[in-house]
Order: structure tokens, then C-alpha cells, then sequence
């Protein structure tokens, strides 16, 4: 099972996800949020591959792939085979603009 690492980047877009969640639909539906994006996680630390190769970050020095863990919410990863670990980079907002996350992804 690889060990998962979120970047402080993506750890922020989340706890901004679950703070929008919470102040719109309230404090149930932002945890049912993060249960969902934990089980995402939880998944991904055993089958490391799962998500698809990103189109939009494709031609970079890593491989970046991605899932869809919420409505709301893409997952950016990429996996370091040798070092047993998978970093979370970034979370997109699916109601914007791809191209412009993928610019602003590292």
C-alpha cells in the first residue's frame, strides 16, 4: 500500500472545498464531502493507477492523473513507484475552467 502525501496547495483547495460546502449546504454535506474524498484517498493507496492520465498536464517531466471525487472536485495525483508514494499536486473545481488549473498545477 503506498503512502499518500497531499501538497499544502491541494490540503488548502480542500479545506476551501469543505468551507464552501459547509457555509452553502451545510455541515453535513461538507463532511459527507471529506468522507468521500477520504475513501478516494484510502482507494488510491492501494490501487495507485485508478485514476486516468490528465490530458491537460500530459508532456510534463511527471505523470499527472486524475479522478473525479465529487461533483465538485477533481483529484490531481501522480505516483513515485520507488519511493512508494503517491502526491496529491492539486484540486480542480470541475465548474471552472480546466485549461487554466492545469497552467496553474506543479
Amino acid at each position: 500500500m503506498a503512502e499518500v502525501v497531499w501538497s499544502k496547495k491541494a490540503n488548502r483547495k480542500r479545506i476551501d472545498f469543505l468551507t464552501y460546502g459547509e457555509k452553502e449546504f451545510g455541515r453535513k454535506a461538507a463532511a459527507k464531502m471529506n468522507e468521500r474524498i477520504e475513501s478516494y484517498v484510502q482507494a488510491l493507496a492501494g490501487n495507485p493507477y485508478m485514476g486516468v492520465v490528465e490530458p491537460l498536464l500530459q508532456g510534463r517531466k511527471q505523470t499527472y492523473r486524475s479522478l473525479v471525487v465529487h461533483k465538485l472536485v477533481k483529484l490531481i495525483y501522480s505516483v513515485n513507484e520507488a519511493a512508494g508514494r503517491i502526491h496529491i499536486a492539486d484540486l480542480w473545481d470541475t465548474r471552472r475552467e480546466s485549461r487554466a488549473q492545469a497552467d496553474n498545477t506543479k
